[in-house]
């Protein structure tokens, strides 16, 4: 992944030489514009967004405390998208999701452009549509921090019984989703919080602080400091990197469209599917690591701080923390084979139609000729089905590599000088971490600190220190063999096809050439 500017800069220049006859001007422009923006002020920016009759503008005029900064009303108010300074940073108000179709593209644009998401939804309606919570699981799975606003139209009291049931309610609406979209536990990867919009904006402009803590906007104001605190440069570049990637896939989409031979189009309409199935199976993957960082993190350092804690019980928690990572990893390398083997069969099914429609049309047409009729000839047919014969091996090796996955389930952990080795890949493709910290040693130098360290401040940073350590080990570990694992599963593949394609016709290789170069920056960027 990349995060120097001047890589950027190389990077912007690249795809617009690329694509300067693929895009329209203004589609470059917007392009330009938005990186060179985020270059020169490379903080993260925040956007409001919702349902247009859920009080984003209202929410905006308390955020701000000034009546009127921007218009409110039941019918859509904001048409386009304004921006303000808050706090040092950029707050973007937006037209309401379900407003008219033109807001609908323009809001969506500008969320791949924004970094922190300030999602809307009122308890004066029902809390129950089901387009707003996959919005919210859209952004989610885009890996940007959210915080849903339930604004309190009906003013009922934030600590009711009634308050605490909408709450309830709009979690499990998420959950629900989440499940659905496959996000797992996504109610604890957004923050909620009710706010009366109305009540607040009251409150700062009288300057009654009853009122204003009534209105709960104080908590939210300090949700949005954490989280733009939190989210730095690290929120900026994933941003950042999404919105390039996003503007190559458009850019390709519209390369496989321009082809025109028919056989090629559809091969590279495959490859373009397994180079983003690829991305999205690695990404998959690596979350399954990421999510049990943080509590692998808290849990290790309360039993490094714990007197009572003896090695075995560390043992015995590493070991399960890691046969639960490899359990999942099982679960999703069974699924990446599932799709994969089904989406080779489909395109299969559908060359073979092809080729054998331009085969009769061409005879039927004129039988004179029909020996040279311009059909795929017989050795690159053979290639194709050589090429489709490789989703066995793909298959053998998945097999081979979940065989290996559950013999890599760690047994013990065995203390000793030296790396303590969980498990060793049998290959490149095995799921297997090394633990480059002995959990004995850090064990024993824990409470030997404890001896020697009197504050409790002093003792506790040092045992989160040492379990962040062992966490940065596993999951660096953990992510080699994932990279690995892609390479093995699906480059030969891809590379197959690749050769295919050149070999069906060559009058699109200059187009085809372009493709590869554009998938090779979104590579650089992670």
């Amino acid at each position: 992944m990349i995060i120097d500017k001047n890589d950027y800069l190389e990077v912007q220049k690249n795809i617009v030489s690329l694509s300067s006859d693929l895009m329209s001007k203004d589609e470059l422009d917007d392009f330009n514009r938005h990186i060179t923006e985020k270059l020169l002020n490379f903080k993260p920016t925040l956007m409001i967004y919702g349902t247009y009759n859920a009080g984003k503008s209202s929410l905006l005029n308390s955020l701000f405390g000034k009546d009127e900064i921007a218009k409110t009303g039941d019918a859509p108010e904001t048409k386009e998208i304004h921006e303000y300074e808050y706090n040092g940073y950029t707050i973007f108000d937006t037209p309401g999701m379900n407003a008219r179709s033109e807001d609908d593209i323009v809001t969506s644009e500008h969320l791949k452009k924004s970094e922190v998401i300030i999602f809307v939804i009122s308890n004066s309606g029902s809390l129950e549509e089901e387009y707003v919570y996959n919005k919210i699981s859209e952004v989610v799975r885009d890996n940007k921090p959210v915080i849903i606003v339930l604004n309190n139209k009906n003013g009922i009291d934030p600590g009711s019984i009634e308050a605490k049931e909408s709450m309830i309610k709009v979690g499990e609406n998420l959950r629900k989703i989440g499940d659905r979209n496959g996000i797992e536990k996504i109610e604890t990867k957004v923050s909620l919080c009710m706010v009366n919009a109305r009540t607040a904006l009251k409150g700062k402009l009288e300057k009654k602080n009853i009122i204003l803590k009534k209105s709960n906007i104080l908590q939210l104001e300090y949700m949005i400091e954490k989280i733009l605190e939190e989210s730095g440069n690290k929120e900026v570049i994933n941003s950042l990197n999404g919105y390039i990637n996003d503007f190559i896939s458009s850019i390709i989409n519209k390369i496989d469209n321009k082809i025109n031979n028919i056989e090629v189009q559809k091969t590279e309409e495959l490859i373009t599917y397994l180079e983003k199935f690829k991305r999205r199976s690695e990404i998959k993957l690596k979350n399954l690591v990421s999510k049990k960082i943080p509590s692998f993190i808290d849990n290790i350092t309360s039993m490094l701080l714990n007197s009572d804690t003896s090695e075995d019980e560390i043992n015995s928690y590493i070991s399960n923390a890691m046969n639960e990572i490899n359990n999942n990893a099982i679960k999703v390398s069974e699924n990446i084979e599932r799709e994969l083997s089904i989406k080779i069969d489909d395109f299969s099914q559908e060359f073979k139609s092809i080729t054998t429609e331009d085969i009769e049309i061409n005879i039927s047409s004129n039988s004179n000729d029909s020996e040279e009729a311009p059909y795929i000839p017989e050795d690159i047919k053979n290639r194709i089905g050589e090429t489709l014969k490789d989703k066995k091996l793909i298959e053998e090796s998945a097999k081979q590599i979940l065989t290996r996955a559950k013999d890599l389930l760690p047994k013990s952990v065995m203390f000793g000088k030296g790396p303590v080795w969980i498990s060793k890949a049998a290959s490149k493709a095995g799921i297997g971490i090394s633990v480059a910290l002995e959990a004995y040693n850090m064990y024993s130098a824990n409470k030997e600190h404890q001896q020697m360290i009197e504050g409790e401040r002093n003792r506790t940073l040092e045992a989160k220190n040492s379990a962040e350590s062992l966490a940065d080990s596993i999951q660096s570990d953990f992510f080699n063999n994932i990279d690995d694992l892609m390479i093995d599963i699906f480059n030969n593949l891809i590379l197959d096809f690749k050769d295919a394609s050149k070999n069906l016709n060559t009058d699109n290789n200059s187009l085809i050439t372009k493709k590869y170069n554009l998938q090779s920056l979104g590579y650089r960027l992670g």
